[in-house]
């Protein structure tokens, strides 16, 4: 039987017996109120409140090939639509259940519960991301549209996971094992993949317009009974084909790897860049290995005069706070961007479309109000095979319109 499904069960159980335990304990206190992007509801220590997020996105795409027939495609679409609940017990526990519903389907996002100790120190079963500075923060508030082929190549998505992480104002080191995700499919004969990592950040420079984050992370994972792994990036966008790709025959598909990763970024006022690069060994299916790396690199200003929310003691960024949004009358905020994107899978020998990816991405956002985006990006890709004629450039323009709470 998969392993996975019993730690699923545990964490809902968790999650379901603090909720239930927490209210039935309460009912006697008059309920209480309040705004904090959506109601927020509380019963003594004891607090509930809707949360989720809506992206809407138009996508324009030209491809052309080295040989071969070059194509235009386009779409509009719901990228994500979220809906789910959060809440918290005494200043100790709190929990996260929420689902994804896209193209008739729904998926399980954050499933996790949190016991918090002290005030640095906590540990968290569920369903939940673990590692890279942009991929720990969340997609409402990240720069671009997407977090590009670096958080592909890597894989670092949510599992079903056991974290401890202890820190001070400054500086974290969390780590824990891994399985699979809870949405991997109906139980079987097996065993789920096991990982094991650990990330640590310290941000040596923490004053009113000037902040500093330096991060570096691991991770050992073994793919056991699983599909085996697959390393391979997409144009700075999930819409699409993937040209460069180590395919999933012997020669690049991985029974297991290890995987590094350094973060760094900084914030002077309304200016800000940051970047992340990671190195991947893969021990291959049919014997032997290779290796593939990827990085990137962007910078953001904000004209309006806003800046990035950096967080010192949690290593990831928050929601931008608008100075003059449309709802007190002002003009809400502008930023701008521009970013470059590099993998390189060209040691996964005998594979044509195992090559290199480079991209630069220009892009505009707005926000109206500090819960509301509507962004812009054009991303220029190249697509650099082992064999030539497997080659392909990449322009893609696309558009989101965002609302969370």
């Amino acid at each position: 039987m998969r392993q996975h499904s019993l730690l699923a069960g545990a964490a809902l159980a968790a999650v379901l017996s603090l909720t239930a335990g927490s209210a039935l304990a309460q009912t006697t206190q008059p309920a209480r109120s309040a705004w904090k992007g959506a109601p927020q509801y509380s019963w003594g220590d004891f607090t509930i409140k809707p949360r989720g997020r809506v992206f809407v996105d138009y996508v324009d795409q030209d491809v052309d090939r080295a040989v071969g027939v070059d194509f235009s495609d386009s779409e509009d679409r719901f990228r994500t639509a979220r809906i789910g609940l959060q809440g918290t017990w005494t200043d100790r526990w709190s929990w996260v259940a929420e689902a994804n519903f896209i193209d008739g389907e729904s998926n399980w996002e954050d499933l996790f519960v949190q016991y918090a100790p002290s005030d640095h120190t906590a540990f968290t079963i569920g369903n939940f991301k673990s590692l890279s500075l942009e991929n720990l923060t969340s997609a409402r508030y990240t720069t671009f549209m997407e977090r590009g082929p670096f958080n592909d190549l890597i894989d670092a998505g949510r599992v079903m996971t056991f974290a401890a992480r202890t820190g001070g104002d400054n500086w974290s080191i969390a780590g824990g094992v891994h399985g699979d995700s809870v949405n991997d499919g109906a139980p079987g004969d097996g065993d789920e993949q096991r990982g094991v990592f650990v990330r640590a950040h310290f941000a040596p420079i923490v004053a009113a317009d000037t902040k500093v984050h330096l991060g570096v992370w691991a991770r050992d994972r073994d793919r056991r009974d699983d599909t085996a792994f697959r390393y391979r990036v997409r144009n700075n966008t999930n819409f699409g084909a993937r040209y460069t790709d180590a395919g999933s025959s012997p020669l690049g598909a991985g029974d297991g790897d290890v995987a590094i990763g350094l973060e760094a970024a900084a914030v002077w006022r309304s200016f800000s860049v940051q970047g992340e690069w990671a190195t991947i060994d893969a021990d291959l299916t049919g014997g032997g290995s290779a290796g593939a790396d990827a990085y990137y690199v962007f910078a953001s200003f904000f004209p309006t005069g806003e800046r990035r929310n950096y967080k010192p003691a949690d290593g990831k960024f928050d929601r931008v706070s608008v100075r003059e949004p449309v709802t007190q009358g002002g003009m809400g905020a502008v930023e701008l961007a521009v970013r470059y994107d590099a993998a390189d899978l060209t040691e996964f020998a005998g594979v044509a479309t195992a090559g290199e990816y480079s991209a630069v991405t220009l892009g505009a956002t707005w926000y109206p109000w500090s819960h509301i985006r509507f962004m812009a990006n054009y991303t220029d890709a190249e697509n650099k095979a082992q064999v030539a004629a497997s080659d392909v450039d990449v322009q893609t323009l696309q558009f989101r319109a965002q609302f969370d709470f």
